[in-house]
């Protein structure tokens, strides 16, 4: 999706910084999927009926969306919160986002935001004093270490100025 597109969708202000893998784990990833795509082409060479070499034609394709998709971005910072990409859930959803990657693309504003686990593979939202903290299951964690402390600093200062506006007001 383009910012334009994000912002009419979430109604999210200006998107200000967009955030994507550690570039060393969408490597790492690329090569794996390389190998294992040549290793199911090496395969499909030995089969002798095109319906011998369907399983291995779909894994090669799979290997090669894979490929493809590792510099997706999965973490957008603007004006009113951030937008991440959430964990999928279920095989139908895995589906989605595989061939629809805006749809599993989830808002949160800023002051809403708890707290972010340390394994950056979960976002609590919601208030403790009011007793009701969400869990969100989301793919941060293979965020480089530049990227997450950057994350973190802006949603500390737009919480910090939100507590200020609330203590003016």
């Amino acid at each position: 999706m383009t910012n334009e597109e994000l912002k009419m969708r979430f109604s999210c202000g200006e998107i200000e910084a967009e955030y994507e893998n550690s570039k060393w784990v969408s490597l790492f990833m690329q090569l794996v999927f390389m190998f294992v795509g040549m290793y199911f082409f090496w395969t499909m060479l030995s089969e002798s009926t095109f319906a011998g070499r369907l399983d291995n034609i779909a894994v090669l394709f799979f290997c090669l969306w894979r490929i493809h998709r590792q510099r997706d971005i999965i973490c957008y910072a603007a004006a009113k919160g951030i937008i991440v990409r959430r964990q999928f859930m279920s095989l139908s959803e895995f589906y989605n986002d595989q061939f629809h990657e805006d749809r599993n693309l989830v808002f949160l504003p800023y002051k809403e935001i708890f707290l972010i686990s340390d394994t950056w593979q979960e976002i609590e939202l919601g208030h403790a004093e009011d007793g009701g903290i969400a869990i969100l299951p989301v793919h941060l964690q293979f965020l480089s270490k530049k990227n997450k402390q950057r994350i973190i600093d802006r949603i500390k200062s737009e919480q910090e100025k939100n507590d200020e506006d609330e203590y003016a007001g």
